[in-house]
This record gives structure tokens, sequence and C-alpha cells, in this order.
């Protein structure tokens, strides 16, 4: 079974129960159905750790964890094992959730400190089906503010930092997830994804996350950034304890949520590497990016060709378009949003009456729309952005995915950058913008509705982790992640 096909960062190997906790997801699962590890005991652990590793100063990846609440449920899920009474797949297991994901009598913040004293009376949607499937919810992880940005650097509750370098970004707007599957602070976790928010942690921390196809996955009852592309996403350390998460979140209509509907099954079935048609878009994704990124992709090109698989140059067209388009719905939805879950916290004054509360970049993108001289997005503008330029880049994906099985790009075009440079990055020797940067491969599969899967592929010079993801048709996240965990296989069985 794959384990880390990266090497794990340091902090993951030190502190208490490092050893402990070192199986994956699904060999801990396995372990609390056999009787031969209990949950409370695991959770302990992890809280323990937490405790020991995790900080305002330190990694920060938890806005709160649940203490002794979470041990007596864990508790009380031992004792229906014992009983032979199994509530599904994650029976006893510990996830951390994302902060704006509703979790009923536990604060949830959205990242930011208009929302910091909002306790929600249910759970989100996902949440709920993960704790019918026997999910612990161990703790609420750091973001980037309302999620509107990829640094997870938050002005209110203190920058994220990335386990294999505590002076990077973890990458977001879930890093507090992705920092916390990377260091062993859970036994995976969730986040949300709008631009590119579980792949680019999941990337910067060397963890696998997924972003399933728009729709799969309800998002009811959870603070919204835009609805046109939001959808929950798993991060663990593996893509198939990624995917036992995935299955158990996907449970079909959300009357929360009108856009979630009953995709396909995501089936279990292995792919053989042999013979398959893997795309390698040309042009935009393979123009700018660091040497070291280049370097791991051509190994990860390299082995996939020696295990039969069959690489085809192809083209994305419209893609450029993807951002600008992108930016042209997601600003005036996160304003709508926004003000939704003020009026659902119970928030008066609005977004404008709170417009000096929020963080420098969050309050210069609504100041935009909602402030006392906004460049507000036309309507026009709005509409041709999702009525044409939206649709051309669908049919660009589309037309790149119509001789292949699955696209291949590098999940960023960077690994982490350093936490000072957070608003303009050093990128190929010149100053470029962190956010436009690191969604530059992500966001258009995002505006597109797409299923993408993060993997890790290698390290840098630095010894900072590297992601490829993997790109489907909508509704193929079946066919995804068995061609990601085979290419995780490979990976491993080429580390060893």
């Amino acid at each position: 079974m794959p384990m880390d096909s990266v090497p794990p960062p340091p902090i993951a190997l030190t502190g208490p129960y490092a050893t402990e906790v070192s199986p994956t997801l699904v060999q801990q699962a396995e372990s609390i159905r056999r009787g031969e590890l209990s949950s409370r005991e695991l959770t302990r652990m992890y809280l323990e750790r937490i405790e020991a590793l995790d900080g305002r100063d330190t990694l920060n990846a938890y806005i709160l964890s649940r203490g002794d609440e979470v041990l007596a449920q864990a508790a009380t899920l031992d004792e229906l094992q014992a009983c032979g009474k199994m509530l599904g797949p994650l029976h006893g297991i510990p996830l951390a959730i994302k902060d704006n994901l509703f979790t009923a009598g536990t604060a949830t913040s959205n990242g930011t400190s208009v929302l910091r004293d909002f306790v929600p009376r249910h759970d989100a949607t996902v949440v709920r089906h993960l704790r019918t499937a026997g999910a612990l919810v161990l703790g609420k992880t750091g973001m980037h503010e309302c999620a509107f940005g990829i640094t997870s650097d938050n002005p209110h509750f203190g920058a994220v930092r990335n386990p294999y370098d505590p002076s990077r970004i973890p990458g977001g707007s879930s890093g507090g997830s992705g920092a916390a599957v990377a260091a062993r602070l859970c036994s995976a976790a969730v986040g949300t994804d709008t631009g590119g928010s579980v792949r680019i942690p999941a990337a910067l921390c060397g963890v696998a996350g997924i972003k399933p196809t728009l729709g799969r996955a309800g998002r009811g009852r959870s603070f919204g950034l835009a609805w046109s592309c939001d959808v929950p996403g798993p991060i663990a350390r593996t893509v198939e304890d990624a995917a036992v998460l995935l299955r158990v979140m996907s449970a079909g209509p959300d009357k929360h949520d009108p856009a979630a509907v009953s995709g396909p099954d995501i089936g279990d079935d292995p792919v053989q590497l042999r013979g398959l048609r893997i795309g390698v878009p040309q042009g935009y994704f393979a123009e700018d990016n660091a040497p070291d990124v280049d370097g791991v992709l051509a190994q990860t090109h390299k082995l996939l060709e020696q295990a039969g698989a069959i690489l085809v140059p192809v083209t994305v067209n419209d893609v450029e378009k993807a951002i600008p388009a992108g930016f042209l719905t997601v600003l005036p939805e996160f304003v709508v949003q926004l003000a939704e879950a003020l009026r659902t916290a119970g928030i008066e004054g609005g977004i404008a009456g709170h417009l000096d509360e929020f963080g420098p970049d969050v309050r210069a993108a609504l100041a935009s729309q909602v402030g006392p001289e906004p460049q507000i997005v036309p309507g026009f503008a709005y509409a041709e952005a999702v009525g044409r330029t939206i649709p051309a880049v669908r049919r660009g994906f589309a037309d790149a995915l119509a001789d292949v099985d699955v696209l291949l790009t590098p999940t960023t075009p960077a690994t982490a950058a350093p936490i000072a440079e957070a608003v303009t990055m050093q990128h190929n020797g010149r100053p470029l913008d962190t956010f436009a940067t690191f969604i530059r491969y992500t966001f258009a599969v995002s505006v597109s509705g797409l299923p993408a899967v993060s993997a890790p592929a290698g390290v840098d010079s630095s010894g900072l982790p590297v992601g490829v993801q993997f790109i489907g048709p909508a509704w193929s996240e079946g066919r995804l992640i068995g061609v990601a965990r085979a290419y995780e296989s490979l990976r491993w069985s080429a580390s060893r």
C-alpha cells in the first residue's frame, strides 16, 4: 500500500506519538474495525500532538481543537464498535474541518473576525455526511480570510505555516487543512476549493487533494465564496484516503444547495497505466514554471512513459481567458454570499458597515464593489463571462480531452513562497502577484467545473514539495482517482 510518495516534513516525524499516527486513514480505519486501535486513543494522540506542535507561533494549523468533547464522542464510537455496530467507513476517524464549513455547536468564523463568535446550530451537509459515516470533528483549521486568497496569511488568527518550512505559506485558502494533514495532526481534513484552494495547499504541503465536479458534493450550510466555482473537497496523505472521504461527502442532492445532484458513482476500480493516454497541455501550462517544477514534471513524464502510458501533447484553447473571466464572476458572487453570511450570523450593518474590520486584501476586494468609491463589475461583463467566455474555456478543455483519458499539468508553477512574499513573490527572477501566480493552473479547472486530483510528485532543491494535477471530464472522479493512485504507487516504488 502506498504511503508517503514524497518525504514527510520533519515535524511529522517528531513530537508525541509520531510513530503511532504514521498509518494512513485507511489503515487506521481497519485497525479500529478490528479492535486493534480505539478511536479514543487515536483522538487523544492527535490532541496531544496538536498541543505540542501547533500554536499561533508554530504551524498555526488549527483555529481551535475540541479536546474533551471529541474524546467523549470517540469513547461512544468505541462502545458501538465493541458491540459490532460500525457507523461507516470512517468510524472513529478524527478529521480536521476548514473553518468555513458549519459545525453544530462549534464556532465557525470563515477566517474573519466579523464572524468570530458565530456558532451554527447545524452541520454543513458534507460534515453531516462525514459524521454519519463515523467520523469525528477534531477541530477547525485556519484559512485565508473568507476563503478569498491562496496564502492563508490570516490577519485575525495569524499566518498558517508550511510544515516543510515554517517561514513559507502552506497555500490557501485551505492552508490549515493542508498543514494539519502533512504534520500528522489529524487523519485527514476537509477544505473548499473555488480557484484551487484544496489543490494548492495539497501541492505545497506534499499531500493529496481532490476537487470534485461542480455539484458532486453539496455546499449547504457553509460560508461560500462563489457559487459558480465553490466545491468542498478532501485533503489527505494519500489519494486513496482522499477518495474514501470524497465518496462519503458525495451523497447526492442537498436541499440547501440547488446545484448539488446525484452524479455517477465514484468507482474504485484500479487503472492500468499501460496504454493510458495522458494529455500534456502545451503553451500556457509550460511557459513560466520554476525550473525545479519543470524538472519534477519531466521526471513524472518519464516515470509514466516507463510504465507504458502514452503522453500526448495537447492544447487547451482559450485557457488564458479563465482567470480574468473568473474574477468577473467571483467578485460579485463573493459580495452576495458574504452579505448572506452576515445575515445568517445575525450581524447587522451589512458589508459596508464592517468594511474596516476585514484584512487588507479582502477589504480591498470588497471595497471595489461596495466601498465609497466602488468600481463595480458591470452586469454586461458578468453576463459575458458567464454566457460566452467561460463556456469557451470549457470547450477548450473538452477539445483537449477528446482524444485522451486525462490531462496532466503541474498543480502550481512554483513551490511554497515565503510568507513575507504573500502579496508579491519573486518568480524566475522577477516580481509577480502571488495570488495570480499560484492559481494559474487551478482556477481554469474551477471555472470549467471539472474534477481534478493533485498528487505529490517530488521536491525541489530546497526540499519543498511539488504537486501534479490530473484533470478529467465532468463526473470522471473514479477514473481520475484510479490514475492518480496508479501514479502514486509508481512514485512510491521509485522512491524506495
